[in-house]
């Protein structure tokens, strides 16, 4: 992997005003667009691990229940040994929530995986639908404030991989200190029969996956925080003398942007 450079250009949004009676009042756009740029030890995504340390980068554009964007993540280091090869990745999704309850909502999204630099019959591209929900515990009991569950279903229609994925976060505000410990955990299997679609075969792989991660978000003005964070990961895809990751655990720090 070539070291890449991460750069975004910060996105302005002028206010749209109206004049009655000589004066002028600004409305609120109906719309929002967030940045982050992140930092990770290492980037692991559904249980497997993509790559070494990266920076990481996103701008979302949202109005009401829609949103689309862009994420990128940018190796640092190019392989971890000879037969390893860690690809720069770029992903461009859109998503629609609606609200189906007082604490239940549900999502659509999808997604196209693009990865500039595969060769050799590596993944160049991918693209997926997913559908979900997430519930606000704190509906059922005022005790279960501050946890939410989700669960989702993907299928990724080049890989042929169905990926079912339930997780549950808790936080924990620390108004004394203006943030908040924003705990989470996840579960989730996949399986796919056509993993190596751009390798002119056809290759099956099913595996089960699961952690733990804690984000800790510090509020540096109205619309800027910053965010660090740690995470731990298992699957059972490989084994432990496989000389492939089975276990993986990462730090990351980064700063959000919203417009």
């Amino acid at each position: 992997m070539k070291k890449t450079a991460l750069i975004f250009a910060f996105l302005a949004v002028a206010g749209i005003s109206n004049a009655a009676d000589n004066v002028t009042v600004a409305s609120k756009p109906s719309y929002s667009v967030t940045s982050d740029f992140s930092y990770t030890s290492e980037y692991v995504f559904r249980g497997l691990k993509n790559s070494n340390a990266a920076f990481q980068g996103s701008v979302e554009v949202g109005q009401d229940d829609i949103r689309v964007g862009v994420w990128t993540s940018q190796p640092i280091n190019a392989k971890r040994d000879v037969a390893i090869v860690y690809n720069n990745e770029i992903d461009f999704y859109a998503g629609y929530k609606i609200k189906l309850a007082r604490d239940l909502m549900a999502d659509f999204v999808g997604t196209y995986y693009y990865y500039p630099q595969a060769t050799n019959g590596q993944t160049h591209h991918s693209y997926e639908l997913g559908v979900g929900g997430t519930y606000d515990l704190a509906g059922m009991s005022p005790a279960f404030a501050g946890i939410s569950t989700s669960l989702y279903g993907y299928y990724d229609f080049r890989l042929h991989q169905t990926t079912v994925q339930a997780s549950v976060g808790y936080s924990i505000a620390l108004k004394d200190y203006g943030t908040s410990l924003d705990f989470s955990a996840f579960i989730g299997t996949a399986s796919a029969t056509n993993l190596s679609p751009d390798a002119g075969w056809k290759t099956r792989e099913s595996y089960n996956y699961g952690g733990i991660g804690l984000n800790v978000p510090y509020k540096l003005a109205e619309n800027a925080q910053v965010h660090v964070g740690a995470s731990w990961s298992e699957n059972d895809k490989f084994s432990t003398n496989s000389g492939l990751p089975k276990q993986d655990l990462s730090v990351s720090a980064g700063i959000t942007l919203g417009f």
